[in-house]
């Protein structure tokens, strides 16, 4: 059985290492099993994909594809690119096709999500098994500019976390990639963060992750004082705004290259702090969190 899953669009190429799947498009991952799904926040089953002109021809090949389900369903479209038209027409027309096929059509509580996927001029059609996994259930108290659990995910996987290693996220913000580590199996994971709520909001996440961290309130000067040198993971989302960062980028790079062991993985909303890293050899990608580009850095 063949399944797409929808990741963060430009670190597709990792994902599909890790899932030894293809990449079909821009955040579309193809795969054959899901027994790890954490990347992706939409999964399903994939029925048929094709490219198309217009609406007129996108209906057209749509009424072609054979559907056969069993029970309920409605149509959800997700649409990615500069269209004539708007995703509810998809749903709405597709689905007027199905019930005049004799589908059941129940929009509250359908035991079958048709789901249409459309990036630019192609369009993957499929049932939907799976939906907003990124928002992940402990996400109670959510920092404005923390990364969600599939980022999250992502970046440790990316960074090779092992569950021996001594994790450490110097910006935790809300505990996200924490969070993300423990549930990994990391059975030491420390956040720290000089910001009292976001040390609260963290704590609170966790406890309803049912997930095992210790937090310290403090800044990246608390690194070389808690960790012995080549001691620690660092896999971390910096801080970003208008405020002038340069003294936190140039401590926590300074204290980084002292504790962490193995490479360092960090991303940001802001590409500044590539000028600190001088020190170190860099693997720079962008990527999208929606619409709003980030940066990842590989640093060793």
């Amino acid at each position: 059985m063949e399944y797409v899953g929808i990741c963060v669009k430009g670190l597709e190429d990792y994902v599909a290492e890790f899932i030894k799947g293809v990449k079909l498009d821009d955040g579309r991952i193809k795969f054959n099993s899901l027994k790890d799904i954490n990347y992706f926040d939409y999964v399903y089953e994939l029925f048929e994909s094709f490219k198309f002109s217009d609406f007129e021809d996108l209906l057209d090949k749509l009424k072609k594809i054979e559907i056969s389900i069993k029970g309920s369903f409605r149509v959800k479209c997700k649409r990615e690119g500069d269209h004539e038209f708007r995703s509810l027409e998809v749903e709405r027309q597709f689905g007027e096709f199905l019930f005049d096929k004799g589908f059941k059509v129940d929009l509250k509580n359908p035991e079958n999500i048709v789901f249409v996927d459309i990036v630019n001029n192609r369009c993957y059609v499929g049932l939907l098994k799976f939906s907003d996994l990124s928002r992940r259930d402990y996400r109670v108290k959510v920092n404005k500019q923390s990364i969600d659990g599939c980022v999250a995910y992502t970046i440790l996987k990316i960074g090779n976390l092992k569950t021996s290693d001594v994790f450490v996220d110097p910006f935790c913000k809300d505990g996200t990639i924490c969070i993300e580590a423990s549930l990994s199996g990391c059975k030491n994971v420390f956040g720290l963060d000089s910001i009292t709520s976001n040390v609260l909001a963290s704590r609170l996440n966790t406890k309803i992750a049912n997930a095992n961290i210790e937090f310290i309130e403090g800044d990246c000067g608390w690194l070389s004082t808690k960790f012995k040198e080549k001691e620690v993971k660092i896999l971390t989302s910096l801080p970003f705004s208008w405020r002038d960062l340069s003294s936190v980028y140039r401590e926590f790079f300074k204290e980084a290259k002292t504790v962490a062991k193995g490479d360092i993985v960090v991303i940001s909303g802001n590409d500044k702090f590539f000028e600190f890293c001088k020190n170190f050899k860099v693997v720079r990608k962008e990527f999208f969190i929606g619409k709003m580009k980030y940066y990842l850095g590989i640093l060793s």
